[in-house]
Parts: structure tokens; C-alpha cells; sequence
């Protein structure tokens, strides 16, 4: 990381936590309500990704109205819209996330090579096998990207001054907050997973935010990171359920 020149105003930062930490409260509230619920445990153990589509509604949701309501119904300017840069188009986006998600696939090779049953989310059924690819491949990303990259990081952009030269590119000031943002969000998981493997998460999700936010900043389109999202996450999930299948 180079020399860091930049102004920072402490209310949109406030502000934008506010809203991370009203979404937050949200997600305890339903993850509380749900898990509480008689029988929840084995509905869940059978049906693994529904609590994860109902705990990202109000990732999604609280995000968008906020969105319309700064921008008076004309999303467009927080990221809904099908701009592109002239390097990072649509198809090139698409295939180079396909790649990262493949490079990502290469997790299973040991247990091919073991001759271990690939792991995967039991149980695998046509319901669940297509509730977990919605999951990955839409409802992560629309609900993530639209509240870390749509609102949170637009904002801050157009509220803050500076950039943080990284790895020799300039990254507006509102892309490195949003995506610190992003990855303090993980400690959500704490609700489901140990202590040590979502320090690891929120580290490497802070990393890939700075990418993904990267890419935003250059497009301004949320298309742009809800396809490196989904596509990322998505195709090794695809994989890992084709080899449990086929070996």
C-alpha cells in the first residue's frame, strides 16, 4: 500500500454504519426468531439454505428503499444500470470470474485425490441442490452487493475525498471503507460458525471486497459485482455437486 492522501468526514461514515448496524440487528432478529421456532433444527438440517435466503431479505431490502429514497425512484445512480468500462465488460467480467471460480473448484482435488465422496451440503436433493445454486448464484450477490457496493460505497464515495493507492491502483476512499464494512459484516457468522474460521472469513472477505469494489468504482454498475458474486461462489458449488454425482 502506497502514500494515502485523502479527507474524511466522520457523519457519512456514521451514517452508513447506522445502516449496516440496523441490517445487522435485523439478521439476529430472524436468525432468533427462526432457530427458535419447534422444529427449526431438523427443517434446517434438510433445508440448509433457507435460513441463509431469509437472514439476506433485509440485506437486500433495507439497502434498496434507502436507495430510492436518496435517489427519488431513479436508482440508476447508485448502481442499477448495465454500464461498462472498456476493460471490464460484461463478457470479461463473466469469464474471469468463471476462471476464479474454477481456480477456486481446485478445493476438492484432495479429496479426489484420497478417493474421499466430495463434500457438499447434505442432503443433496433436486430441492436443495436448487436452493443452494439460487442462493449462490442470485441471492447472495443481489442482497450483498446492493447494500455493500450500491449504497454503501456510493455514498461514501460521493460524500468523501482521497484515494489509497493499492497495488498500483488508486481506490477512492469510500471503496477501502466499504469494503472494511463488508468484511466487519462477517462477524455475523458467528451465529453459526467458531470464532476462528470467521476471523479468517472476515479477512478474506475485506480482500475480496477491495476487488469487488474496485470493479465498481470503474463501472458503476452493480451488474459488474453481482456476476463476479455469484460466479465466484457459485461455480465451485456447481462443480463440487457434478463430481459428487459423477464419482
Amino acid at each position: 500500500m502506497g502514500r494515502t492522501v485523502m479527507r474524511l468526514r466522520a457523519a457519512p461514515i456514521l451514517k452508513m454504519l447506522a445502516v449496516g448496524g440496523s441490517v445487522a440487528l435485523a439478521v439476529i432478529l430472524i436468525h432468533t426468531a427462526v432457530t427458535s421456532l419447534p422444529e427449526s433444527a431438523a427443517l434446517l438440517e434438510a433445508h440448509p439454505w433457507l435460513l441463509a435466503d431469509l437472514v439476506h431479505i433485509p440485506q437486500f431490502i433495507i439497502p434498496f428503499l434507502i436507495i430510492l429514497w436518496i435517489t427519488r425512484g431513479k436508482p440508476r445512480s447508485y448502481g442499477f444500470n448495465l454500464n461498462e468500462d472498456s476493460h471490464l465488460t460484461h463478457k470479461r467480467v463473466l469469464m474471469l470470474s468463471l476462471g476464479v471460480g474454477l481456480l477456486f473448484s481446485l478445493r476438492y482435488v484432495p479429496q479426489i485425490v484420497r478417493g474421499e465422496q466430495v463434500g457438499v451440503h447434505q442432503p443433496v436433493t433436486a430441492l436443495n441442490v436448487f436452493g443452494e445454486m439460487t442462493f449462490q448464484y442470485i441471492v447472495v450477490g443481489l442482497s450483498e452487493e446492493t447494500m455493500f457496493r450500491g449504497l454503501i460505497q456510493t455514498y461514501l464515495m460521493r460524500s468523501l475525498e482521497g484515494h489509497v493507492r493499492i497495488a498500483g491502483h488508486d481506490l477512492h476512499v469510500g471503496t477501502v471503507i466499504g469494503a472494511v464494512f463488508w468484511g466487519l459484516f462477517h462477524f455475523l457468522n458467528l451465529l453459526i460458525m467458531p470464532a476462528g474460521t470467521v476471523v479468517i472469513l472476515v479477512i478474506l472477505t475485506t480482500f475480496i471486497g477491495l476487488i469487488l469494489g474496485y470493479a465498481y468504482q470503474r463501472t458503476g454498475s452493480l451488474l459488474t459485482t453481482i456476476m463476479m458474486h455469484g460466479m465466484v461462489f457459485g461455480v465451485p458449488l456447481t462443480v463440487g455437486y457434478i463430481l459428487y454425482l459423477v464419482l
